[in-house]
């Protein structure tokens, strides 16, 4: 399946996206030229000035890529992994700089790549020479300081899934579509019905939880309380706004101006002059101790963040044994231990299938027929009765003789 078929399939079947514009992002990408890909097309990996190995960051952001496409407009998550891999192996840099301009994408592999990030020898910092919106910031705030251009937008955080209804199309044209299910959950969110109010629910169930995740992870990087996050409803904020909110830390032209860990081969002094020993030493200290701060800091922020993963994980788990020990006290069961791990170990859409599977059915009284009340049908089912034990005697005592 070549990528754009396997992002349209993406889309349809409600893949979490954090993409600023999706429609803008797939329209930029020269799905033509990808057609005609090799190896040979590919760009490095990245390029190193003064120790510092620049990595470009650039279109829609997806899980992973058949090759390197950035020049044509998609960036996989994995393939980023290895370049980041690459120049943590090259004993030429120093220090890493992710170089973005996105509008994001798939939610689904940014927890790969944050890792990555998190456990690189080497110092990780972003510049957003463009914009780094959505997913892309999710990537960048990962990093241990961010720096943009003045004329880069940043934000837009949050996540959302797309969901096409063909029925009012089909209709249009006379067609309609007839679904025969074993289940509610059996074809559901198909695009030939509307959605019902369930399937409405667990979709927006989705985004909530991602979107929490999202907000956390910023507010952890970025020291920003998460609601703050949230109160700003995806908003998209220009350099300068997103610096006073702290999103990012710095504003500057180029990547080189951005990078606090380069590493520089020239003489400071104007030509004709000469460092001294001493200097030259002090120098040394204070380059050695920013870089050291920069590992510090990197360490700290990769600490917080775990921590915030950690007790979303915590709270998620309270919540399903809650969900479980509900679920035993409705149907009167009791849950073996392997039981139990495996409703632990599902996902919200699959607990929901074992819940509803689980839970016992409620019987419904049979209704009584047209025009006839219950005090008819209790006196007619309690005579009926009497001449059945009528009866039964009558033919005991006939036996009996």
């Amino acid at each position: 399946m070549n990528l754009q078929a396997k992002i349209k399939r993406d889309i349809e079947s409600h893949a979490l996206m954090a993409c600023h514009d999706l429609q803008g992002e797939l329209a930029s990408i020269d799905f033509k030229s990808l057609a005609r890909y090799s190896d040979d097309d590919s760009e490095p990996a990245y390029t190193v000035e003064n120790g510092v190995a620049t990595i470009d960051v650039r279109g829609l952001l997806v899980p992973e890529t058949g090759g390197d496409y950035r020049s044509w407009g998609v960036t996989g998550y994995a393939n980023l992994a290895d370049y980041i891999q690459q120049a943590n192996d090259d004993y030429t840099v120093t220090s890493i700089v992710l170089d973005i301009d996105s509008g994001g994408g798939y939610v689904a592999g940014l927890d790969g790549i944050t890792e990555t990030i998190y456990q690189s020898a080497k110092p990780i910092e972003t510049f957003v020479s463009g914009d780094m919106y959505s997913a892309a910031y999710w990537l960048g705030a990962s990093t241990s300081k961010v720096t943009a251009s003045k004329q880069s937008g940043i934000g837009s955080i949050g996540v959302y899934v797309v969901h096409t209804e063909e029925s009012g199309w089909l209709e249009r044209y006379g067609e309609k579509v007839s679904l025969f299910r074993s289940g509610k959950w059996k074809a559901a969110f198909n695009s030939f019905m509307p959605l019902t109010d369930d399937e409405k629910t667990r979709l927006q169930e989705g985004v909530d939880e991602s979107a929490s995740i999202f907000f956390n992870h910023v507010a952890a990087q970025r020291n920003v309380d998460a609601k703050t996050v949230k109160n700003w409803e995806g908003d998209c904020f220009t350099a300068v706004k997103a610096k006073e909110l702290g999103l990012i830390d710095a504003i500057a032209d180029s990547v080189a101006a951005s990078s606090s860990t380069k590493q520089s081969n020239t003489n400071p002094k104007t030509e004709g002059e000469s460092m001294d020993l001493q200097e030259a030493q002090a120098k040394i200290t204070a380059l050695e101790a920013e870089k050291a701060q920069a590992v510090q800091d990197a360490a700290d922020a990769k600490a917080a963040a775990l921590a915030a993963q950690n007790a979303l994980a915590e709270s998620q788990a309270a919540t399903r044994q809650a969900a479980i020990e509900k679920l035993a006290a409705d149907s009167g069961r009791t849950f073996t231990d392997e039981q139990v791990t495996a409703f632990k170990a599902m996902d919200d859409a699959q607990f929901a299938v074992a819940e509803f599977m689980a839970k016992p059915v409620e019987k419904k009284a049979s209704e009584l027929p047209d025009g006839l009340d219950k005090a008819q049908a209790t006196n007619g089912r309690e005579g009926g009765e009497s001449r059945i034990l009528a009866a039964v005697e009558a033919a005991k005592a006939q036996g009996a003789k």
